[in-house]
């Protein structure tokens, strides 16, 4: 997590962004914000569940260990279609960054496409600017810079029932420590509450180090804030205007780092390595973790259960019930109820040690059980210049389906980013770790990459043959 959103002058960032992206008409009135009949027909069937339900997202993707040469290739152009060269995907990349400047998916935790999948949202920095903006979630042409300064860049939270609807606390004067609700189309902004009575005047309130979204029913978020002696950690309920603060930090058993988390369910917090009651107090659940602050995502299993997918580089106390790996992998996967344990990605099945920069989406809510990664690789990108061939998951995107009647991992493209080991870019080199985030109907996965360390970061969408064969078989 990296805090780096700013204010920007809006008319400055339109024009830069307009000439950016090839699409000069951006914000013309006359586009409004009508959404075209393609869009529609669509978002209808990508959030079709009954047929979703029988979709094998592995289908056609390739499942085996076999090492792979990263094949040097100039970067693909903007809006234009590819093959990824070692698995045969289908890629596009859907911006047209300016050197220094990027584009990317706020982070792998956080949802990227709206509700029906009928807009996407990536953020952009430019000179030090940032700012987020809205793109057709299928044609993927720019729609609008989003009037809005959240308290991180990462705490945009996209509704899961309203695909108009997104979620964030202001970081701006004179709507400071706001937590907002905002109509992405009529840009209508309804104030839920303000916190400057717990956090001050100059405290905006944060869900923590890597934050993870709301509640499935939009209704129990989880923030932290500084209050000068010690932290306050938060619960807020919108639909009650209910408030529960509880201290964070020195003297509790849980440190600064990171905000109390709602379960999807709503029913409790993820807090730390624990899993807490609704009063922020009474523990439910401990999980078997080394550390509690590894790159992580909750979703639901493929049978309904919460679970909390981590990845974890250090052996647990308890093991997670294998004598041999005790718990290290890329993928393990905690349930959250009864704290039990399981490896999915580990080195038994013939994987590497986990990967440096393995990162965790399981923002696949219409397909419980199916989660999407990304994996940098190592210190040194030799890999990636030379013609030798890479281990598996080495600067990869992949698919993996957590159900273990039928459990496999999907190589799906090569992301090729030096992320942060870059050098050649004005910015923070955090911004080209890809943080691949998977759509709502898992159909799609969208990544970042710096391309060889190029000097700026572009967004690239995965269409996973999935989505080809789901579009076509309600056509």
């Amino acid at each position: 997590m990296l805090n780096r959103t700013k204010s920007i002058n809006l008319p400055k960032f339109v024009k830069a962004t307009a000439l950016a992206l090839g699409a000069l008409c951006m914000l013309s009135p006359a586009l409004s914000f009508a959404q075209s009949s393609a869009t529609s027909a669509l978002s209808k069937i990508v959030t079709n569940q009954a047929a979703l339900d029988e979709l094998d997202l592995c289908e056609g993707l390739i499942t085996d260990l076999e090492p792979q040469r990263v094949k040097k290739f100039a970067r693909p152009p903007y809006g234009k279609r590819y093959r990824d060269p070692a698995f045969g995907t289908t890629v596009i990349r859907i911006s047209n960054s300016s050197p220094n400047e990027v584009y990317k998916p706020a982070y792998s935790t956080m949802q990227a496409w709206n509700a029906d999948e009928s807009l996407l949202m990536l953020y952009k920095q430019s000179n030090g600017d940032g700012q987020h903006i809205l793109l057709d979630g299928f044609s993927y042409k720019p729609i609008k810079a989003l009037d809005i300064v959240p308290s991180d860049l990462e705490e945009v939270f996209w509704s899961h029932t309203d695909p108009n609807i997104l979620f964030y606390i202001s970081k701006v004067y004179p709507t400071y420590s706001d937590f907002v609700k905002l109509n992405v189309r009529t840009d209508e902004k309804t104030v839920l509450r303000n916190f400057t009575d717990v956090c001050g005047k100059n405290i905006a309130p944060t869900a923590g180090g890597d934050p993870l979204m709301q509640s499935m029913n939009d209704d129990v978020f989880g923030f932290r804030c500084d209050t000068g002696d010690n932290w306050t950690m938060m619960s807020y309920i919108v639909s009650e205007d209910k408030l529960l603060t509880k201290p964070l930090g020195e003297g509790t058993p849980y440190d600064n780092w990171s905000a109390p988390l709602p379960l999807p369910k709503g029913n409790g917090f993820w807090l730390q390595g624990d899993v807490v009651e609704n009063d922020l107090k009474t523990v439910r659940t401990q999980l078997d973790m080394y550390k509690h602050h590894e790159h992580a995502d909750f979703g639901f299993a493929f049978d309904g259960r919460e679970v909390y997918f981590t990845t974890a580089y250090d052996p647990t106390e308890k093991g997670c019930d294998d004598v041999v790996y005790r718990g290290v992998g890329h993928l393990i996967e905690h349930d959250l109820n009864t704290g039990e344990c399981r490896a999915v990605i580990d080195e038994r099945d013939g994987y590497p040690y986990t990967t440096r920069g393995t990162h965790v989406s399981a923002r696949a809510t219409r397909k419980p059980g199916w989660v999407a990664m990304s994996s940098i690789g190592y210190d040194k990108f030799d890999l990636l210049e030379s013609q030798r061939k890479a281990p598996p998951l080495f600067s990869e995107v992949y698919l993996v389906d957590t159900n273990p009647d039928s459990e496999r991992v999907c190589r799906v493209a090569q992301h090729r980013s030096y992320s942060k080991s870059a050098e050649n870019g004005d910015y923070h080199p955090y911004f080209g770790e890809p943080h691949a985030t998977i759509s709502p109907s898992g159909t799609r996965i969208i990544f970042g990459s710096d391309w060889y360390d190029s000097g700026s970061v572009d967004a690239y969408v995965i269409e996973l043959p999935a989505y080809n064969r789901l579009i076509k078989s309600q056509q």
